[in-house]
């Protein structure tokens, strides 16, 4: 039986990953900076799994979400492992984290994302868009909302809110 206590320094870890990305990075030097705290903390996080110290469903939800933002497949299949193991522990929010991480690992690979949970900053025109190509023909009725999914229009809505704040 994993322990009950979460592992103070996942969630430290958690918190930085999440502190990057409060603004959009548009200088490839920003960029490149989050880059080099993004491998950092998953390392790390390789480091302490490796120890057995992530162990709670919010040690698992908060070590996925920093593999979310890595970089290549393995980094986002870790991630969906971890989001999935904590989502059978019951933890929530890892739920859309499960169809996230999926996507993003399915788009790494050169397929269609299934849920539409990625979405791209346009530059140009200073808003988000979907990623394409997504396939979500085979999704059931009620999974996008077992997952957390919103509708690919509430998402958009609510990312680019956050330009205009």
């Amino acid at each position: 039986m994993p322990p009950e206590t979460d592992n103070l320094r996942v969630e430290e870890l958690h918190a930085a990953d999440q502190k990057d990305r409060e603004r959009v990075y548009s200088s490839p030097k920003e960029v490149e900076a989050l880059k080099t705290r993004d491998l950092a903390r998953r390392k790390e996080l390789l480091e302490l799994m490796s120890r057995g110290e992530v162990n709670t469903q919010n040690d698992l939800y908060r070590a996925a979400v920093v593999f979310l933002h890595g970089a290549e497949p393995k980094d986002f299949l870790i991630a969906h492992r971890l989001s999935t193991t904590a989502s059978i522990q019951g933890h929530r929010a890892a739920r859309w984290l499960c169809a996230a991480s999926l996507d993003r690992f399915l788009m790494s690979m050169g397929l269609p994302q299934t849920y539409g949970t990625q979405f791209e900053h346009n530059e140009e025109e200073n808003r988000y868009q979907l990623r394409l190509p997504i396939d979500d023909a085979a999704v059931l009725h009620f999974e996008k909302r077992f997952f957390g999914v919103p509708s690919v229009m509430e998402r958009l809505s609510q990312l680019n809110k956050r330009i205009q704040s």
